[in-house]
């Protein structure tokens, strides 16, 4: 059976503390990391108050980050 565990938080606030714990405790473990799946800073809207847009769904890779999760690729 395999488990998803969602971590997600503010900046700063330990989640790669925690997910470094999990990791030394939970056998096969493995870490997608969401910001591995973000287009290209080329492609990422700039919004008018001129910062990118980081916060909207079109952000990111999802088709490549689901297949990620369901083991069917180790590419990143």
């Amino acid at each position: 059976m395999k488990y998803i565990i969602g971590i997600g938080f503010a900046t700063n606030r330990g989640k790669t503390t925690l997910t470094n714990c999990l990791i030394k405790n939970l056998p096969n473990c493995c870490v997608v990391h969401q910001d591995d799946f973000f287009k290209p800073q080329d492609q990422i809207e700039v919004g008018e108050d001129g910062f990118k847009q980081y916060d909207v769904i079109t952000v990111g890779r999802h088709d490549e980050c689901d297949l990620r999760m369901a083991g069917e690729s180790n590419e990143v």
